[in-house]
């Protein structure tokens, strides 16, 4: 029997719901993906202010990731594109507060409550999009920075936006550009879930990270290091089970 085709309508309800039938149906509901637009209004404004509070929780992972970033790099300022409510920012401020930090988030809501319960009082965010980061770089005076990096926000956008905002972040950093991410190991890895969000309700985009950046003669060498499997979050979309970042790549580059 063909498998019927839904298309559900935005809100967090009936993503809920729509996960539990996933879980529950011994194979999984076809469904036609979301277009990128479709994510971009969902991450700019449908988030609900309750979910806010969840994203600037202080976990193992950020912890982590903030160590890697300035213990192994040493920046003395860096750029996060799609900060969120700025919770990595946070724990980079806590290790050396002296670095000068600096978040581009398309949530104006999400920059609100991090303004004021989350970031400290020197950093800078930015509403916009991260495919506008050189436009939204030059209109609020934000010149280079040692680092820009994203975690688990480059996998929320589609292939144009993250060639914006890579093209961006080879501009704007001076010292290295980092990702951790939704990032493939292996061609399987890149096929299987390319083909998997195209099937399926979801706003994943996998990609090989160092592959975007390798021959590019700014970069002098790509580190890739796994995220440790006993920090990291994992989640079900139906019967798979899958984490929002897979691997931390550090692209480190030559002056301009």
């Amino acid at each position: 029997m063909a498998q019927r085709m839904l298309r559900l309508s935005s809100g967090s309800l009936k993503h809920r719901l729509w996960r539990l039938a996933m879980r529950a149906t011994p194979v999984p509901i076809l469904a036609r993906p979301r277009e990128s637009s479709f994510w971009q209004r969902h991450w700019g404004e449908a988030i609900s202010d309750a979910e806010l509070p969840g994203y600037a929780r202080s976990t193992d992972l950020k912890k982590w990731f903030a160590r890697q970033l300035v213990e192994g790099l040493k920046p003395s300022s860096v750029l996060e594109l799609g900060c969120n409510v700025g919770a990595n920012l946070r724990e980079i401020h806590a290790l050396d507060p002296s670095i000068k930090l600096h978040g581009i988030e398309l949530n104006q809501r999400a920059i609100d409550y991090g303004s004021a319960k989350v970031v400290p009082g020197g950093a800078t965010l930015i509403q916009g999009s991260m495919a506008d980061t050189m436009q939204l770089a030059a209109t609020h005076g934000l010149g280079e920075v040692d680092v820009v990096f994203t975690s688990a926000a480059a996998m929320h956008c589609d292939d144009n936006i993250f060639a914006k905002a890579k093209e961006a972040a080879l501009v704007l950093a001076k010292n290295a550009i980092v990702h951790m991410e939704f990032n493939a190991w292996s061609p399987a890895d890149l096929q299987n879930m390319r083909n998997w969000r195209s099937s399926f309700l979801s706003d994943r985009w996998i990609r090989d990270y160092p592959g975007e950046y390798r021959g590019h003669p700014r970069v002098r060498k790509i580190e890739t290091i796994a995220v440790p499997l006993d920090i990291n979050f994992v989640d079900n979309i139906g019967r798979m089970m899958i984490s929002d970042v897979t691997g931390m790549i550090i692209v480190h580059l030559a002056p301009i």
